[in-house]
Formats: C-alpha cells, structure tokens, sequence
C-alpha cells in the first residue's frame, strides 16, 4: 500500500527527491516555503512500505488566466520501479485537496504529458511547443 503524506522543509526524504529531480531535469526550483511573500505548500510524499518511492512540489509563478500569483506544480516524480501504478495521479488528487484547502483560486502544471492530467479532468488553457498549461477542475 501507497501512503502519500505532507512533509516539511526539514524532511530528510526531500534531500533523496530533490536529487531525483535534478538527475531529471534540468531547472527545478529550490525548495521554498515562500514566494513574493506567499505562502507554498508543503510538498506531498509517496512512501511504499516505508521507503520513498515519489512525490510532488509545488511553486508560485503568475496565472495566465488572472495575472495574479497562482500555486503551481513544480514537479512530480516517481522512481521507474514504481511507475504505472497510479501513484502520480494520487500524489495529484492530494495535492488539488491541500490546495483547495488552504482556500487557493487556482492550481496549475506546465507539462509534457497532458494525459496524465487531462485523465484526472484538468484542462488545457495553453500550448506552448511540446508542453502544456492546464488547471485543475477540482480547485474553485
């Protein structure tokens, strides 16, 4: 079974997924907990029998739909072990309802693969090139 959990700054689990993402991309952002003076989420976990095998951060950029600072998905990220296994899509139903939670508009990702979220009714509000801007439904 599949806990998917908060965790703070100060969790030793970040140092591994941080390193996991610079191994895969190239500009991934610093974990903060704040931006502009906004606050950001805590990042969400994925732990599978005790061991890390994912997790998701969020970030602050402006919205294309209101200009204003939105919550953003910065990265999600599972160890190839544990893909296809619908851990990614938990990691995003959590993060949609920590979102919602702390009363935020909007969240957004800008990403290659808009099936992964277009399966969990996000939709498209841009194109650009190879990668997509999408919203989440479930956030008013």
């Amino acid at each position: 079974m599949v806990l998917i959990q908060e965790v703070e700054s100060n969790s030793q689990h970040l140092i591994t997924l941080y390193q996991w993402f610079e191994s895969e991309w190239d500009d991934v952002e610093p974990l903060a907990s704040t931006k502009d003076g906004k606050v950001i989420p805590s990042p969400i976990i994925a732990l599978k029998d005790g061991e890390l095998v994912g997790g998701l951060v969020f970030t602050r950029f402006l919205s294309p739909m209101t200009n204003e600072q939105a919550v953003w998905i910065n990265a999600v990220f599972i160890k190839p072990e544990n893909r296809k296994q619908g851990i990614s899509s938990q990691l995003i139903n959590r993060a949609e309802k920590l979102v919602e939670s702390i009363g935020e508009p909007e969240l957004l990702v800008f990403a290659q693969i808009p099936e992964l979220y277009s399966k969990l009714n996000w939709q498209v509000i841009e194109t650009h090139d190879d990668h997509f801007v999408l919203k989440s439904a479930l956030v008013k």
